[in-house]
């Protein structure tokens, strides 16, 4: 069938329809290569949540762990399809949240709070990292506050980017339980109320906040 096009005129269209084939494919390789590298990574979530993949926190009763991963527009949890994709072991994805909190505890803001005496109070944690409570769930809170805090630390996750820390040993934990309160009704993305207790054995959910008042 004629085309009106000459023989030449037809060869480069067919080499830019093709080249600009290939293109596209390896655009979409590298996609998926990116997407597959992005972070992943544990955080604390409400049992109130809906989530296809998720463990009560050890101790918890209203504290959930979730699996999320970064994507173009922030992150998501993972579907259970996605995580049988990607082949994921809740072994695997511990040993990543992990390795990732020492830096986002190097970026952090931190803030000291002191009584009139110089005595520590309570310290938050606020980032907009979306990952920020899985500091929870690894020894670098402890490690890092140990010495400012006490051996034992009770950490309250509010809200998904602002953690609060409170010696558990002769802290004012209780003085503070109901402003805490109105905060996490307040908070845009809250998570719990449940006292996280972090020492040399690691973490586990102690209490929880009283929400009357």
């Amino acid at each position: 069938m004629a085309t009106g096009f000459p023989d030449s005129a037809k060869q480069r269209l067919l080499r830019f329809w093709l080249v600009s084939l290939l293109g596209f494919l390896a655009m979409s390789d590298h996609h998926s290569e990116d997407a597959a590298a992005r972070k992943v990574g544990f955080l604390l979530e409400g049992s109130f949540e809906d989530h296809e993949i998720a463990r009560m926190a050890e101790g918890a009763t209203k504290t959930v762990v979730v699996p999320f991963y970064e994507w173009d527009y922030g992150i998501r949890a993972f579907s259970e399809a996605e995580w049988k994709k990607r082949g994921l072991t809740w072994e695997k994805v511990d040993e990543w949240t992990k390795a990732s909190t020492k830096e986002i505890m190097e970026e952090v803001k931190a803030d000291v709070i002191r009584d009139e005496r110089g005595i520590v109070e309570y310290v938050i944690l606020a980032d907009k990292n979306p990952f920020l409570t899985g500091l929870i769930l690894s020894p670098v809170v402890h490690e890092t506050y140990r010495d400012l805090l006490g051996d034992r630390i009770h950490a309250i996750p509010i809200d998904r980017n602002r953690i609060y820390l409170f010696p558990a040993t002769g802290g004012s934990l209780k003085e503070y339980g109901p402003a805490l309160v109105d905060e996490f009704r307040r908070a845009p993305l809250p998570v719990t109320l449940e006292i996280f207790l972090l020492d040399d054995s690691g973490y586990r959910v102690v209490g929880e906040l009283r929400r009357g008042g």
